[in-house]
């Protein structure tokens, strides 16, 4: 993700979104500029808080992002909570020379974030809670079908990534832009069933949840969009099997997948039938990775420590958008990672 400096946050729009908190600016802590984002945390009144402003979706996406998360608390899911200004607002729009920033300020999740490497903190038990969560959220989010907000986020065929052709380059990505179009014609074709299509979290991973006494904190909902709930699982199962080495990766998979889908079963019954499409939706995920590696590279803000990782994925990425494998082989009987539960 195109990601900027501390540097390049101007001083005195941080005082005029402090003000609406009764914080200062020397009681934040800057953590990430990222997709014209930006991230900083604070303590006020031995309370941790996380603060964040930015351009990077309208004000009425941002709008209808905080109601999704309000609603998720109101259905038992464990999550960030947005806390009002001193306006008396979860959402603050702040005038910054000819834009308008919308800012926010979270509390921040109790716990810490799980170190996968550390296999007390990281196992089967934390797995199965993993899945629990999702399914908890999918529940909310059927329940959230029947509603009527007043506003409403987008689909992920309308988000900025799926717009492949305005990111990627025409001829060096060719191939990348008429597999991803195949897909995206593919996937648009499937039934948006109540039961299977919502507004889902979207980004399910180790770096936006927290754990305390076993129980799972989730954060970070910029990305939601209306989707098939099988993302979810299917980002979840990518993400997390993303940190081992090639050697590794089938066997943890096979121990992650049935304790994530357990914890899963208990929560929230989805069709079988959606598991068919796990390879398409884990292709979904890495033509998004590849786009906003892309992007990153492209961003001229972008500074070179973040250039220089950027490279060291892109050819990778763009071998795996542009062929049939998959990060890890698929079972020709699914019910070897989905058990009945």
């Amino acid at each position: 993700m195109p990601q900027k400096d501390q540097e390049d946050i101007d001083e005195q729009l941080l005082i005029n979104i402090c003000q609406l908190y009764d914080i200062s600016v020397k009681d934040l802590n800057f953590l990430a500029a990222i997709d014209n984002n930006f991230v900083y945390e604070f303590q006020k009144d031995d309370e941790n808080y996380i603060l964040r402003g930015g351009t990077r979706h309208s004000s009425d996406q941002v709008q209808a992002e905080l109601e999704w998360i309000l609603f998720l608390h109101s259905s038992d899911v464990k999550v960030s909570l947005p806390i009002k200004s001193t306006n008396n607002n979860y959402l603050e729009l702040v005038q910054y020379k000819d834009k308008i920033i919308n800012a926010i300020v979270f509390e921040k999740a109790a716990g810490k974030e799980i170190d996968y490497r550390n296999q007390e903190e990281w196992n089967e038990s934390v797995w199965e809670e993993m899945g629990r969560t999702l399914g908890r959220m999918h529940t909310a989010a059927v329940e959230y079908n029947q509603e009527n907000p007043e506003f409403k986020r987008k689909t992920a065929f309308e988000s900025i990534h799926a717009s492949s052709k305005s990111i990627l380059n025409p001829v060096k990505d060719e191939k990348v832009i008429k597999r991803f179009e195949e897909l995206k014609n593919k996937l648009k074709q499937l039934p948006r069933e109540n039961n299977a299509f919502g507004l889902i979290q979207y980004d399910f991973h180790l770096g936006n949840f927290n754990v305390h006494d076993e129980e799972l904190t989730v954060y970070d909902f910029d990305d939601s969009y209306y989707f098939f709930f099988i993302y979810d699982i299917a980002t979840c199962i990518h993400e997390t099997v993303w940190y081992y080495p090639d050697g590794k990766k089938l066997e943890f998979v096979n121990r992650f997948i049935p304790s994530l889908w357990k914890g899963y079963s208990k929560e929230y019954k989805l069709d079988r039938k959606w598991l068919e499409y796990l390879p398409d939706f884990f292709k979904w995920r890495e033509f998004e990775i590849y786009i906003t590696l892309v992007e990153t590279y492209n961003d001229k803000t972008t500074p070179e420590q973040h250039i220089q990782e950027v490279e060291e994925y892109l050819p990778d990425f763009k071998a795996r958008t542009e062929s049939d494998e998959q990060i890890v082989p698929i079972p020709g009987d699914l019910s070897k990672w989905f058990k009945e539960f």
